[in-house]
């Protein structure tokens, strides 16, 4: 399952556009990603770091990655991970060089949500 702060409508949206065959979670509140430690107050109102967590059937975590937007753990490298149960668990980050869409939604979403700008203090 995924979890998002985004509204269940918006986070179904995704999902099927996406063709996720898994339920995404809304937390509006912003519980679960304050619990799990990936809230990012910083951007767009807040919102959750990109994690990935794999839970054994026990519900330990069998591996756990916390991410930057440029820097993540391919899909890839995940479902090696799920493959291989018994190795350890450490995975390879891919670079991602964002390109002139992913720059075009940036200034959209400045746009819309305001641009803010941390005062030093």
């Amino acid at each position: 399952m995924a979890v998002s702060v985004d509204a269940p409508g918006k986070s179904e949206a995704v999902r099927r556009e996406l063709r996720l065959p898994f339920p995404i979670l809304s937390d509006t509140q912003r519980h679960v990603v304050r619990a799990w430690g990936i809230y990012n107050p910083h951007e767009k109102g807040g919102i959750a770091k990109p994690a990935v967590f794999l839970l054994a059937a026990d519900r330990s975590v069998r591996f756990a990655s916390v991410d930057e937007v440029a820097s993540r753990v391919p899909a890839a490298e995940i479902l090696r991970h799920l493959k291989e149960t018994n190795r350890d668990l450490d995975a390879k980050r891919k670079v991602l060089i964002p390109g002139p869409a992913t720059f075009f939604r940036a200034i959209r979403n400045a746009i819309r949500m305001g641009v803010t700008q941390k005062q030093k203090g």
